[in-house]
């Protein structure tokens, strides 16, 4: 019977709330914690507890994410310069992308606070305190495991499709092609100003497109392109 109230005691959640922390790792996450209380962290928000909230761990999941991605992406991309790394790198974790996928993943009543309502950053928050409970817990593996399942988007994602134009200069490294995009014609006023760039490869015209911007014709241009060569 003691040892029984032993097992109980390190999983609160079964005891208590079948819909909780605990349940939510292994049914969601496919996690089997050791010490609960690093997670219990990871869903406090400081309005419920000033000293013992997911910040700290915040900034480690932000470290460990960030060192996942980047060797995600430079692993899978061999052909991608650094810059167009940092592109993708930027992308997965993005304020944006980590509100969406924490909001979409993490319940609300699993976080602990004092607040009215709750805003997208503080899903993305918590998501990246997650990671540094996991760690802190079950280690860089595990983290690692965590990372690529929920938030690196798998090969066929459309994640990336809005920039064209680094689809476009990725598929020419890999085929070692000369990609140049040429501004060739403006119209309009100032304050509606619209441009005409053309996609040159190895030196031959393949599309043109106007934008109210060059940035925006160099992806139409792009996209173009990327239909064709896809």
């Amino acid at each position: 019977m003691i040892f029984l109230k032993k097992i109980i005691k390190q999983i609160p959640s079964l005891n208590k709330n079948k819909e909780g922390i605990f349940i939510f790792l292994n049914k969601t996450c496919n996690i089997y914690p050791n010490k609960i209380s690093y997670y219990n962290t990871a869903f406090t928000h400081k309005t419920q507890n000033k000293t013992n909230n997911y910040e700290r761990l915040e900034f480690l999941g932000d470290s460990i994410l960030n060192m996942t991605v980047s060797e995600y992406l430079f692993l899978e991309h061999k052909n991608i310069e650094e810059g167009e790394l940092s592109k993708k790198r930027s992308i997965i974790i993005g304020r944006k992308n980590l509100n969406k996928i924490g909001k979409e993943l993490i319940l609300e009543n699993l976080i602990k606070h004092n607040l009215k309502s709750l805003s997208k950053n503080i899903y993305g928050n918590v998501l990246e305190s997650l990671i540094g409970a996991i760690y802190l817990d079950l280690g860089y593996k595990t983290s690692q495991t965590f990372i690529k399942k929920f938030i690196i988007p798998p090969r066929n994602t459309d994640l990336f499709d809005h920039n064209y134009k680094s689809k476009i200069l990725e598929w020419s490294q890999k085929n070692k092609k000369q990609i140049k995009f040429v501004n060739t014609k403006q119209k309009g006023p100032d304050h509606q100003k619209q441009y005409l760039i053309e996609l040159h490869i190895n030196g031959d015209k393949v599309s043109e497109s106007w934008g109210k911007t060059i940035k925006s014709a160099e992806q139409k241009s792009s996209k173009i392109v990327i239909n064709i060569v896809n």
